[in-house]
């Protein structure tokens, strides 16, 4: 049997790996349009923040470590179109520009995604950078580390922009943060977590320039001066622009089924509408347990995940079926902690789900223990099912790895009747008799011993 799998970053390097791994007389072909491959994008603001002193650490596998595992590793050749009916890939190299066909038995496409960029007048002016691979995270981080560069915009307020403040925050920059919604990372935490960071950033002297849309680049000798938004006009040496991402599927429009997002549509097994075409990692759709539906999951874990199962199915017949997946995540910024899972709130009213939810904060260890620190968590279930659809933790202290079981609690479809009743181990160096996970189960259910 020959594979070919497209795009060789997270879900692509996994796939080829389990292939071989699997079934070692497979023959595997990765083609990439990048030079690099396994990027930690998710590691670019450790590095701009200085944090990471050596980016070749963020690379986790190289071109030569799959060849050495009896992959055929083709760099700087980009995928041009496909013939699902000839089974076959037409091919470009980027360096002698020639194109050929390539032939497979069954195709992977992991070509993930790229940056949204919509027409805003001055958006190709110098200085005003996207971010995504290896190369923006080198400008970028030049960028950081250049004094002449004194004021920086961040336009976008989800994750890879609310990192990047905190890291230009960190070499002295004065920061600006744009985006159209009310407040940051508003996908993922609900208002009475992000507040948290908010006020973190606001006391570390950024300006939050929020409720607001980018109209125009302004810029002087090709170079940008000013953001201009609907509400105010700011100076600016240096845009970092990252308001979403596109999959990056066109060669496939008219081939296989694609949302409405131009995601490729999947089934459990990774498989598009063509049973020959698998798909993975942010260029695919996956079952969101949540929310029971389709959709994609733009997250590294999904993607290296994707990549096991797609390649699991291809070698033993479609036998390993997705168990769906909850979206897990976590940030740290400005000295705050915080992850996620599931739907927030916001989003649950938004899309008229009939849910309830619990707010709750607590000491994370006793009160008679020499530190502690407040912790907040949130809780949203399915009104009528019980079913737990959501989670978020957050604190000063390191409690992200809860979400690694409320994860899995929603993924095995546990209810808020049930969670108090988690085996969860006490020990006062890590938390409390009732600890605040248990705490909050047992304040729904009206069980809370410690509130008159």
């Amino acid at each position: 049997m020959k594979v070919i799998v497209l795009g060789t970053n997270h879900a692509g390097t996994t796939a080829v790996r389990t292939l071989k791994r699997l079934n070692p007389e497979i023959e595997v072909t990765t083609y990439d349009r990048n030079d690099v491959i396994s990027f930690l994008g998710c590691g670019i603001a450790l590095w701009v923040k200085g944090e990471v002193k050596d980016p070749n650490g963020l690379f986790y596998a190289t071109p030569e470590i799959l060849e050495s595992e009896g992959i055929n590793v083709k760099m700087k050749h980009e995928w041009v179109s496909i013939d699902a009916d000839k089974k076959t890939v037409l091919i470009k190299n980027l360096e002698t520009g020639e194109t050929f066909e390539d032939n497979y038995d069954k195709v992977i496409v992991a070509t993930g995604t790229w940056p949204l960029l919509p027409p805003i007048p001055g958006l190709d002016l110098k200085g005003v950078q996207i971010c995504k691979n290896y190369d923006h995270a080198k400008k970028i981080q030049q960028a950081n580390l250049d004094d002449s560069i004194k004021k920086v915009t961040v336009v976008g307020a989800g994750y890879i922009g609310v990192e990047l403040v905190d890291a230009f925050v960190a070499h002295g920059k004065e920061v600006t943060l744009v985006d159209f919604a009310d407040r940051i990372m508003p996908v993922y935490y609900d208002a009475e977590f992000t507040k948290h960071v908010e006020e973190r950033m606001e006391k570390a002297g950024v300006k939050l320039a929020l409720s607001q849309g980018v109209k125009e680049f302004k810029g002087a000798n090709g170079k940008v001066t000013h953001v201009v938004t609907d509400k105010e006009e700011i100076p600016t040496d240096y845009v970092i622009f990252s308001v979403g991402v596109v999959a990056q599927t066109k060669q496939l429009e008219g081939v296989v089924e694609l949302n409405d997002r131009k995601a490729i549509l999947t089934n459990e097994y990774c498989q598009s509408s063509n049973p020959d075409i698998y798909a993975i990692g942010d260029c695919s759709t996956v079952f969101n347990k949540a929310l029971n539906m389709e959709m994609p999951i733009q997250l590294a874990t999904t993607a290296v995940r994707t990549g096991i199962l797609a390649a699991a199915n291809i070698v033993n017949g479609n036998k390993l079926a997705s168990p769906g997946f909850t979206g897990a995540n976590g940030i740290e910024v400005f000295g705050f902690k915080m992850a996620s899972a599931g739907v927030s709130e916001t989003s649950a009213k938004k899309m008229g789900l009939d849910y309830e939810a619990i707010l709750l904060s607590d000491s994370d260890r006793p009160e008679f223990m020499s530190t502690y620190k407040e912790a907040w968590i949130k809780l949203v279930w399915d009104k009528k099912t019980r079913k737990i659809i959501g989670a978020q933790v957050a604190s000063e202290n390191n409690h992200t790895e809860i979400m690694y079981m409320l994860s899995l609690g929603i993924q095995k479809e546990l209810t808020i009747d049930e969670l108090p009743l988690v085996d969860i181990f006490f020990l006062p160096h890590f938390n409390k008799p009732y600890n605040f996970v248990t705490l909050a189960g047992l304040e729904v259910l009206g069980l809370n011993y410690f509130k008159k």
